[in-house]
């Protein structure tokens, strides 16, 4: 039972490591197409005093003024900083213990689903402007994107919280089984129901 547990333990660990190097990817990613969409937005920039329109200066983009912009500016913006910020974490912060890079990884996949949704957010607003008097075919694109967005988190509410539920029962069982009866049994008995648990499990989500 003991190598099989180590084995499991391992295999978990490099889970962890896989998913960790993925995140950061992904945030290294996102913090690219958000730093560029803001120098790419449509229309570019007034930079020809012919084109400057009374009230704006040089360099300003020509749809500054619309609320659309105003909405892809601020959400693309809090995307980046949200994103360079878990690459910074990710770079700077090394944790060993297999609970704490647990931990971690849960707060930072957090904030990776946040930036994804503003991401998204910022580019379901920036449509309306692209598609010009065809709201329609914003508004598809807006419930298509709504839909594939929820439902992808809602399903990975759904997997944290039934992980955190199996976590809590088998913490109960182990804090059970050390109150009644021998010591060595108690262990004995946990460790094979956390071998069972862990050997079962195919996917889990922090």
């Amino acid at each position: 039972m003991q190598g099989i547990a180590q084995r499991i333990n391992k295999i978990h660990v490099d889970s962890l490591n896989n998913a960790i190097n993925s995140t950061t990817v992904v945030a290294v990613l996102i913090a690219t197409i958000a730093f560029a969409a803001i120098f790419s937005v449509p229309g570019q920039y007034a930079d020809s005093p012919k084109d400057i329109s009374p009230g704006a200066s040089p360099g300003q983009a020509r749809i500054a003024s619309k609320l659309p912009f105003l909405i892809f500016i601020v959400f693309d913006a809090i995307a980046l900083f949200i994103s360079l910020a878990v690459v910074v974490v990710q770079t700077s912060i090394v944790v060993i213990h297999r609970k704490a890079k647990k931990q971690m990884m849960a707060v930072i996949n957090k904030l990776m689903w946040l930036a994804c949704v503003l991401i998204s957010v910022a580019f379901l607003a920036l449509s309306y402007i692209v598609v010009g008097d065809e709201w329609w075919l914003a508004n598809l694109v807006s419930g298509i994107g709504t839909v594939i967005m929820v439902s992808t988190l809602g399903t990975l509410c759904y997997w944290v919280i039934v992980n955190r539920i199996e976590a809590s029962k088998l913490h109960s069982i182990r804090r059970s089984s050390m109150n009644s009866g021998s010591r060595s049994f108690s262990m004995s008995y946990v460790s094979d129901t956390e071998i069972l648990n862990n050997e079962h499990k195919k996917l889990y989500a922090v």
